[in-house]
């Protein structure tokens, strides 16, 4: 090899600072690249996270009010007679308006009170509760009751504004649900939904072919409840207000049981007349076997 062609001169200073500063520039634009992809995940999975409470919270209410139990939808309330049957006589001790229950339909099944002690809170009885413990006392029906809490500081987080805010909490009674006096200071609250500005539900009235706040505006149907409207406003992590409108619907089928009661006449007992079959369920004294029923 040619000697001229070799050569022991290395980097220069200017070459080595020049090197260093873009290689800097390089560090820090990656270092902010991931820095903000970071930011970006935490604040999508607090969104997310916000959304899916929601959305649980949504859930949770349609499955309790969807499946409310109430007699009142398939039978007449048993009114009080002059007759001296005993069988006839209106002989339900439990009507006060305080307690669980309010009275008797025509096939003696107590009917449940649903209850709205202000705009926010609703109290009803529905089939929707799961047994936590095989052969315990619990009943797959409970008495449910939806209210607003004030939220209390989180000391985790002492900076999270929560003066004015709410939660939405569900209290449940699966045991001795027969009851004419349920005590609520029991049940522990479970929290449903956080930071809720303010919270109101209204039931479907037949008559006026509206919602209203008030139960006392149903009258007779105070407590035969067909729909529920949920208006609410919540505050989201960034502050801002967020408004939700949701309707409810109980899945019972309608039954206009004075009128079943007035078409059946003398005797009738409801919207199935006489104690007759619902509509839609197999009669198995006229059915042949496998004509409709499991085998």
């Amino acid at each position: 090899m040619s000697p001229a062609l070799i050569s022991n001169d290395g980097f220069t200073l200017i070459e080595v600072l020049i090197a260093i500063t873009i290689l800097a520039f390089i560090s820090f634009s990656t270092y902010k690249m991931v820095d903000t992809n970071t930011d970006t995940k935490d604040r999508v999975i607090k969104e997310d996270r916000r959304i899916v409470q929601t959305l649980t919270a949504i859930g949770r209410l349609d499955g309790d009010i969807s499946q409310m139990v109430n007699p009142l939808y398939s039978y007449s309330k048993l009114v009080p007679t002059a007759s001296t049957n005993p069988s006839d006589v209106y002989a339900d001790n439990n009507t006060n308006a305080n307690g669980s229950f309010e009275g008797k339909t025509n096939n003696g099944a107590l009917i449940p009170q649903f209850k709205s002690e202000d705009k926010s809170t609703i109290l009803f009885f529905t089939q929707a509760n799961r047994r936590k413990t095989a052969d315990s006392k619990e009943s797959r029906f409970a008495w449910i009751k939806y209210s607003l809490k004030s939220m209390e500081p989180d000391p985790d987080n002492p900076d999270e504004k929560t003066s004015g805010l709410y939660e939405l909490v569900r209290q449940s009674i699966s045991q001795d649900i027969y009851n004419p006096s349920l005590d609520w200071s029991k049940p522990k609250p479970q929290i449903v939904m956080e930071k809720i500005k303010n919270a109101e539900f209204a039931f479907w009235d037949e008559r006026g072919k509206k919602y209203t706040t008030s139960l006392q505006d149903l009258n007779e149907n105070k407590n035969l409840i067909r729909s529920i409207q949920l208006k609410m406003t919540w505050v989201d992590d960034n502050g801002n207000e967020q408004k939700l409108e949701k309707t409810f619907r109980v899945l019972a089928p309608y039954f206009n049981t004075k009128q079943d009661d007035l078409k059946t006449g003398p005797g009738a007992n409801g919207a199935y007349g006489g104690g007759a079959a619902p509509p839609g369920v197999p009669n198995p004294d006229v059915l042949a076997p496998g004509d409709g029923v499991v085998q």
